[in-house]
């Protein structure tokens, strides 16, 4: 469970921002001009994907140590997005969820694998099979 926990902090990090309240979220011009809602959500559930395959590895409890660390922690990453957006329809929030942003939170998570792929290829041995 110790593995896990900076996946669990950026999983409430994640949770509080989505879920604050509407009028309490900032609203900048500048924001509007870039469209940077759609980078943030794909950031945040790109570093949840990478935080939770390093925590499975690293688990010392097999309840925690799947056999495939990357495509559970797909799963539970895009599962979390939708839960997240379906959150956010909850009327007293002000705030209503959007496909656009869940399709960012998957984009994200697939972002999070093709790093993880990446830094595997460049940090084994020549000749190794990759780890990802």
């Amino acid at each position: 469970m110790r593995g896990l926990r900076p996946a669990l902090i950026w999983a409430l990090l994640i949770l509080v921002l989505c879920l604050m309240p509407g009028e309490a979220v900032p609203s900048w011009d500048w924001t509007d001009l870039l469209n940077i809602d759609k980078p943030v959500h794909a950031f945040l559930f790109g570093v949840l994907l990478v935080l939770l395959v390093k925590g499975f590895r690293t688990a010392r409890a097999q309840v925690f140590r799947p056999r495939r660390p990357v495509l559970v922690a797909f799963v539970l990453t895009i599962a979390y997005g939708a839960l997240t957006e379906w959150m956010q329809q909850l009327e007293a929030l002000g705030r209503h969820g959007d496909l656009n942003d869940l399709l960012a939170n998957t984009v994200g998570a697939v972002l999070g694998m093709i790093y993880l792929r990446w830094r595997s290829h460049r940090e084994r041995p020549h000749g190794m099979e990759p780890v990802a």
